[in-house]
């Protein structure tokens, strides 16, 4: 809006006043190519934002494109941005460039656009905070979680002050800045620690479920130090009786959340019908309770961002509510809000201004405290007797810095008297540290290695005493019923008994913790239960018919789609598992139609292939039975094993012959020989020839085992002959994923071959071209220790 005098120069700045008469107003959007002759466009502070926002996200991901081969994190690069930016280079070398592009006016509108998307940022850490993880920690956790907070924050705050005020003889606003930089930095940060677990990909992990659930432990007990810290400084400052009516208000802020907003929130639940979003009406009614209540936490004594903060945790766990906030804020905050505040931070520093000396005590900070904190999360470790290497990794992780710190340092800046230099270095040190802990902590451990097999866990290693131990992993309640029909097969007696563990695998949606339940142990999540209840129902099922020779045991693991190869691993590796049953990621209806192919399933299959500790066996179902059972007194059920040679073949022919006790199965072994008789020589040949003899030595005496032989050329053979089988009477195909090197029974067929992870007969058995409702398992054999393959590139 412009005043009517149009006799006003075209410069003025807005709120300069002329002849004391009016006021004249720029408008903050300009029009572009029907602007007024000369006026300049870097006049309306939108042009200027858009401006900024871009050179910030396009110079931020150059760099990053650069620095993420050495697996940096993008926090990096953002600050790298900032800093180029700043007075460090842009400002110093361009310093006209400079003051067009960031002028006072619209560095006040950037950092309140940072501030505002940090706010929002504290409240989604809370929605992804799973407060229950605290219940379900152990002694370790909580002895790690609290020694690594307690005695380094209050020892270094306390020693640094004196420090300041002895030997740097600082007035009391840098005593101020003291103990906030050595306070800030003796952190543990449950967001800035799962970012990094994530990063390294190894949340999922055993040493990251230790990490996470001391730093939940760390932070929250933080939170409570700082606070009380705030009220004492009042008492100081102000008077008792100031300090106690701030605590009053703050402690009703809480309980309002807590009696107010919590019941409203299941309300929204409530109303919200089952698999169907929560109504956007619903998720900007959350939206401006969380703008009110940073409003009055600011007001009563907490920083603005422990309002939001605490509404976050008070927000029940995973969806709809929580999915649905995530989905609708995290783009947003994450992706463009956030980045705002670590390039705002670089922007703000000064890298020619470290040249003058340092305090020293932000030098035994920087030094000592840094010593302190990494040997208060090791030596808790080590007494809990941990390896070295993974407590020094875990060491590591508890002293992460990021985003967190970084908010702290930007927000706390302006309302101290901060020089630019203090500032710099608390920057420089989040910075140094974000870019060690990672390539520190990926020296020191290495995930991949826990699950590499030393130890033979395979079907043809599992002795008939103990047993043969299965996981069984289900996505939902048909993939349990699947696998049941396929281990009701394997002919479990008392002399040869079979343990199962069922696995659950939901994808984690609305949080950052992941979980892994026993219900075996009345282990509950704060979601809802009845997600996996179907499936936990069809193994209980199946325990209650096969009576003591079964043993069923059943998990729930929550976690992120990429990352959940891991869980399985784990839960394998933790319970010496022979083999892992997975869903094939190609699903048929009654009718034989393909009704879904997810490439994420598909992507999952694929890393456990490649890192699992034992033999894994992929379930392709096309049976149009319904039910837990298919075994009758009256039916047959035929099952083919086709046999090309190779341990992966041994491994299916092995789980083949466990289903040799049942009157009613029929078992078929076709073996295919290549006519080139040179071929037929080796080891390896060897060792086929041993597995087959007892097939051949039962197919003379047992009515139902029988065993042939086809001569093949070539590869066009192979796949005619696998169709011919196709067409007959069986229910079931078990195959190796492998065979035999450079065997000529397979040559060919790697060239056609869509589905690599499933081996050449695998993929012919999962064609689309397949009508029958025929089901198959495509085996794999444990992968020993230097013959990791990769199964398919691209996932």
């Amino acid at each position: 809006m412009e005043a009517a005098n149009s006799s006003f120069p075209k410069d003025l700045e807005p709120g300069y006043r002329v002849d004391g008469s009016c006021w004249r107003f720029i408008r903050v959007v300009s029009d572009g190519l029907f602007s007024e002759p000369g006026e300049h466009m870097f006049r309306h502070t939108l042009v200027v934002l858009q401006l900024q926002l871009a050179i910030i996200f396009i110079l931020a991901t150059i760099i990053h494109l650069l620095l993420r081969r050495f697996h940096l994190p993008r926090l990096l690069s953002e600050v790298l941005a900032g800093l180029i930016l700043g007075p460090t280079v842009l400002g110093r070398f361009f310093p006209k460039i400079s003051d067009i592009l960031f002028s006072q006016q619209s560095l006040k509108i950037l950092s309140e656009l940072t501030r505002f998307g940090y706010l929002f940022f504290m409240f989604l850490i809370g929605v992804k905070m799973d407060v229950s993880l605290i219940t379900k920690s152990g002694k370790r956790e909580w002895t790690i979680g609290s020694i690594v907070i307690l005695f380094p924050m209050l020892t270094i705050v306390l020693v640094a002050q004196y420090i300041g005020r002895t030997v740097d003889n600082m007035d009391i606003y840098n005593l101020e800045w003291v103990g906030l930089f050595s306070g800030t930095l003796m952190l543990t940060s449950f967001p800035v620690v799962a970012c990094f677990l994530m990063h390294l990909k190894i949340i999922n992990s055993e040493l990251g479920y230790l990490a996470l659930s001391s730093a939940l432990i760390s932070d929250l007990t933080s939170v409570v130090i700082i606070n009380l810290n705030s009220y004492w400084q009042l008492v100081e400052l102000a008077s008792i009786r100031v300090a106690l009516k701030s605590m009053f208000l703050c402690i009703a802020l809480v309980v309002f959340i807590i009696a107010v907003l919590r019941p409203m929130m299941y309300w929204i639940i409530r109303r919200t019908p089952e698999g169907k979003p929560v109504r956007d009406a619903y998720v900007f009614l959350l939206v401006i309770a969380l703008l009110l209540v940073a409003i009055v936490g600011d007001n009563v004594g907490l920083q603005y961002m422990y309002g939001p903060f605490i509404l976050g945790l008070a927000v029940p766990t995973g969806p709809p509510l929580a999915s649905i906030l995530i989905e609708k804020l995290d783009t947003i905050v994450t992706g463009w809000m956030l980045p705002l505040m670590s390039t705002y931070c670089g922007y703000k520093s000064n890298l020619w201004e470290l040249n003058r000396p340092l305090p020293a005590s932000e030098i035994f900070v920087i030094t000592v405290g840094f010593l302190l904190k990494t040997t208060c999360g090791f030596i808790p470790a080590i007494c809990f007797k941990m390896p070295f290497k993974d407590a020094t990794a875990l060491a590591l992780m508890l002293t992460a810095k990021g985003i967190v710190e970084l908010g702290t340092f930007a927000t706390n800046a302006d309302k101290q008297s901060i020089v630019t230099q203090q500032f710099t270095l608390a920057v420089v040190v989040v910075f140094i540290l974000a870019a060690a802990v990672p390539i520190l902590t990926r020296k020191l451990y290495d995930p991949s290695k826990t699950y590499t097999g030393y130890q033979k866990r395979t079907i043809l290693n599992s002795s008939t005493h103990e047993g043969l131990r299965v996981l069984v992993c289900a996505h939902r309640q048909d993939d349990a019923l699947s696998a049941i029909k396929l281990l009701e097969l394997s002919n479990p007696t008392k002399e040869s008994p079979l343990s199962v563990y069922g696995l659950y695998l939901e994808a984690l949606i609305g949080g950052s913790t992941p979980l892994l339940l026993n219900h075996q142990l009345g282990q509950k999540s704060s979601s809802d239960g009845s997600r996996w209840q179907p499936v936990i129902d069809v193994f209980n099922y199946f325990k209650s018919q096969s009576k003591k020779q079964n043993q069923v045991h059943v998990f729930t693991a929550i976690s992120p789609p990429k990352l959940m190869h891991e869980d399985i691993c784990w839960v394998a590796f933790d319970n010496s598992v022979a083999l892992i049953i997975l869903p094939f990621h190609r699903k048929w209806n009654s009718k034989g139609t393909m009704i879904s192919d997810s490439k994420v399933l598909r992507a999952l299959n694929c890393k456990v292939l490649n890192k699992a500790p034992c033999s894994v066996g992929v379930l392709i179902d096309r049976s149009r039975t319904r039910g837990p059972s298919i075994l009758t007194k009256s039916s047959a059920y035929h099952v083919c094993v086709i046999y090309l040679g190779g341990k992966d073949d041994r491994e299916a022919l092995a789980l083949a012959q466990r289903m040799r006790g049942w009157p009613s199965v029929f078992l078929t072994v076709v073996r295919f020989i290549a006519s080139n008789d040179c071929y037929q020589q080796g080891w390896e040949m060897m060792l086929d020839n041993e597995c087959l003899r007892d097939v051949k030595h039962q197919s003379k005496n047992n009515g139902n085992v029988s065993y042939k032989e086809e001569m093949v050329t070539d590869g066009a053979d192979t796949s005619w002959l696998v169709g011919s089988l196709l067409e007959e009477n069986y229910d079931l195909f078990l195959v190796g994923r492998h065979s035999r090197t450079n065997s000529p029974v397979i040559s060919g067929l790697s060239e056609w071959i869509e589905l690599p992870e499933l081996g050449p007969i695998g993929d012919l058995l999962a064609s689309s071209e397949v009508t029958n409702p025929i089901s198959a398992v495509v085996v794999q054999h444990q992968i020993i220790e230097g013959e990791c393959e990769s199964t398919l590139t691209g996932f």
